[in-house]
């Protein structure tokens, strides 16, 4: 089987990216191709890119003699803006927003398409260009798996991030260019209509049980995570290129993580909010707590951006749409360096330009409370006569998004599970 290896930057930034951040001196992107280089059945690799990130990326791939694509120069495609996003809260292989397995970073359909025609290739495998640990083992593995079971469009493994990478043959590229969708969807788990597990069927490559059920994340994709790795295998002098994905995984449990600043934080803005929810300490407690000032969250900011995979999610007691600065807050952690940004919010107590700001922000999601699916469920929930206004104002942001043409913020409606509205849940 022709397969040809496909690292796409495209849901990387121009800056710093896999051609740029360094791991042991050599640029990630380096260290994937190598290890690449170390598989048996790839015909080729080709690093898909923007023309932004091309001048990093030329010479790696000159001194490995791989083809690089620099595609344009860098414009908004929604849907991969918003995998991206979704991926940025999720630290598993798969699961989370959108459905999305960590091989749907940087997928885009028609362009793939585009090259597995021209390379003339039966098969595709997507690699994360961060994935410089990739082992070659498991990747000549997945290729035989799927070699054996032609039938199979797609074949992907349980293998933590950044250690191996999935595989689609050119009919389901073909579907999924069309459709505009990506591969992680097909895994996903949906209620409406229930399957058995992929992770049971043939199209699941089998693998050493150690790598996928490992917490780690083995992606050089952040300072911290090559801070961590670094520290792991730091014994590994001249070994680690050939080292294989069970020894790492035992190296990095043999490591205790000492992280300087948490993953994720919530930060409240403010106490008020235009709801009573029965949830919330709000509702039977008073809360008089001052508000979040500009310059308290520019050093508060300033701060976090050292690891630049924190996520801030900006909710606590109150609303963060009812502080008189959210957008200028949200504005200032973006260029403080924070890229992944949320908010709480009931979506009530706000007129249509705060909707439209929203809209426009850079946050990467929406989380709207939104307890129930008949009017007067939800307002026992939430002590008001709200749910036509949310109703509104969630058609209001979502068209606004459209309008926009970008594929963030993500609107998800978070479903507090009570006695009260369990029956409302499945609708």
């Amino acid at each position: 089987m022709n397969v040809t290896a496909v690292l796409s930057m495209l849901h990387e930034p121009l800056g710093p990216n896999s051609a740029t951040r360094r791991f042991r001196g050599e640029a990630t992107l380096a260290w994937t191709l190598f290890r690449l280089g170390r598989c048996q059945r790839i015909s080729q690799s080709i690093v898909l890119c923007w023309e932004d990130q091309a001048e990093a990326v030329a010479p790696i791939a000159a001194e490995l003699n791989v083809q690089y694509i620099a595609r344009s120069a860098r414009v908004c495609v929604p849907h991969l803006e918003a995998v991206a996003a979704a991926r940025r809260w999720a630290d598993g292989w798969r699961g989370g927003l959108l459905g999305t397995c960590e091989f749907d970073r940087g997928f885009h359909g028609p362009w793939i398409a585009e090259i597995a025609e021209k390379t003339g290739a039966d098969a595709m495998l997507l690699v994360d260009p961060a994935a410089g640990l990739v082992d070659p083992v498991l990747i000549d593995g997945l290729i035989e798996h799927s070699e054996g079971r032609p039938e199979i469009d797609l074949c992907f493994s349980q293998a933590a991030p950044g250690l191996s990478g999935a595989l689609l043959r050119k009919p389901l590229i073909e579907q999924l260019a069309v459709g505009g969708a990506h591969p992680g969807a097909l895994l996903t788990y949906r209620p409406d209509l229930p399957v058995h597990d992929p992770i049971s069927k043939p199209s699941c490559a089998p693998i050493p049980t150690t790598l996928a059920r490992t917490l780690h994340r083995f992606t050089l994709d952040s300072e911290r995570q090559i801070d961590r790795i670094t520290q792991a295998t730091v014994h590994l002098n001249g070994q680690l290129i050939s080292t294989e994905a069970e020894q790492l995984v035992r190296f990095l449990d043999a490591s205790p993580e000492t992280p300087e600043l948490p993953r994720e934080i919530v930060l409240e803005l403010n106490t008020r909010r235009a709801t009573r929810p029965m949830y919330s300490p709000s509702s039977h407690i008073q809360f008089d707590r001052p508000e979040l000032t500009l310059d308290a969250a520019r050093a508060l900011f300033e701060e976090l951006a050292a690891a630049e995979d924190i996520r801030v999610v900006l909710g606590g007691v109150g609303d963060p749409l009812l502080h008189p600065e959210i957008f200028a807050i949200a504005d200032l952690a973006r260029h403080c360096g924070v890229r992944a940004i949320a908010i709480e919010t009931d979506l009530i107590g706000t007129d249509v330009n705060v909707i439209e700001r929203l809209a426009d922000s850079p946050l990467d999601i929406v989380s709207v409370n939104f307890p129930a699916v008949r009017p007067a469920t939800y307002e026992a929930i939430m002590g008001v006569d709200g749910f036509k206004t949310v109703m509104e104002n969630l058609t209001k942001l979502i068209s606004r998004r459209q309008a926009n043409r970008r594929g963030t913020p993500l609107v998800v409606p978070t479903f507090h599970k009570m006695a009260g509205n369990l029956g409302e849940m499945e609708g």
